[in-house]
C-alpha cells in the first residue's frame, strides 16, 4: 500500500532521493562558513593596518624628533654666521664712509683697526644627518604635510646656494680687495695680536690705501658681494625656522 507523504512535501525529493531541505541546510551552512571565514581575513587585515599605523606613527615620531635636534642646531650655527657676516658687513660700510670723510681723519688707529676683520666672511655649515638618513630610508615619507615636505627636499640646495656666495665673496677678498690693503700696509700693524710682533719698521700708509680710487671701488664691490650673502644667509634662516615650526606642528598630532 502506497503512504501518504506529509502536507506540503509531496515530490521534493532530490536526485538520490534525499529530501531537498537537507541540501538546502548544508549550503546555508556552507555559506555562513565562507562569511565567517572572509569576516576573519577582514579582521586580520584590519589588525595588521592598526597594528602598521602604531609602528609608523611612532617611526614618524623618532624621525621628527631627530629632524628637530639637527634644525636647533643648524640655527645655533647659523646664527654665528648671520652675526659674523653683518659685522662683516658694517665694517665695509665703515670703510666707505671713513674713504668719503679720509680728507678729515687724523687717527691711523680707527683705518687701521677697520681693516682687521679680514673681510672673507665665514660659510655656513648644517648638520644634515637627520634629514639624509630619512630621505634614504624613505621614512622622510611618513611625513604628510607637504609644505614641510618641500622645505626639506629644497634644504640642501638653498645651502650649497650660499656656499656659491661666500666662494665669490671669498674669491674676491682674496684676489682683489686683500692685494690692494697690502700694497699699502704691513700684515703685522694690522694683526699685531696674530703675528705677535709690535708693528713694522716699514711704514703703512693707512690715509694712501682709503685715499686710493681702486680701494673705493673694490670696497663698493665687497659690500654687495657681502650684502647678496647675508641676503642668502637670511633667506636659509627664515627656511630653517619654518621648518622647526612645521616640525613642532607634526609633533602635537
Amino acid at each position: 500500500m502506497e503512504k501518504n507523504l506529509p502536507t506540503g512535501q509531496a515530490g521534493k525529493t532530490g536526485k538520490t532521493g534525499k529530501p531537498a531541505y537537507r541540501t538546502g541546510k548544508y549550503l546555508k551552512y556552507a555559506i555562513g562558513e565562507i562569511i565567517l571565514v572572509v569576516i576573519g581575513i577582514l579582521i586580520a587585515i584590519q589588525l595588521n593596518e592598526w597594528r602598521n599605523d602604531s609602528v609608523n606613527a611612532k617611526q614618524k615620531q623618532q624621525v621628527l624628533l631627530t629632524l628637530k635636534t639637527d634644525f636647533e642646531v643648524s640655527l645655533t650655527r647659523l646664527d654665528t654666521v648671520y652675526y659674523n657676516q653683518e659685522q662683516s658687513l658694517w665694517k665695509f660700510r665703515k670703510s666707505r664712509d671713513l674713504i668719503d670723510s679720509i680728507n678729515y681723519v687724523t687717527d691711523n688707529t680707527v683705518l687701521k683697526e677697520n681693516l682687521a676683520h679680514g673681510g672673507h666672511g665665514h660659510s655656513f655649515n648644517p648638520i644634515n644627518g637627520a634629514l639624509r638618513s630619512a630621505i634614504s630610508s624613505g621614512d622622510i615619507h611618513l611625513i604628510k604635510n607637504k609644505r614641510l615636505i618641500e622645505l626639506l627636499f629644497s634644504w640642501e640646495d638653498l645651502v650649497v646656494d650660499s656656499y656659491e656666495e661666500i666662494e665669490m665673496l671669498r674669491k674676491y677678498s682674496m684676489e682683489t680687495y686683500q692685494p690692494i690693503i697690502q700694497k699699502y700696509t704691513q700684515v703685522t700693524e694690522i694683526y699685531k695680536n696674530i703675528m705677535r710682533r709690535n708693528g713694522s719698521h716699514h711704514p703703512s700708509d693707512f690715509v694712501g690705501l682709503f685715499k686710493d680710487p681702486q680701494f673705493e671701488n673694490f670696497t663698493q664691490v665687497i659690500i654687495f658681494k657681502s650684502y647678496n650673502y647675508r641676503e642668502e644667509l637670511k633667506g636659509i634662516r627664515t627656511n630653517n625656522l619654518e621648518i622647526i615650526k612645521l616640525i613642532e606642528q607634526e609633533l602635537k598630532k
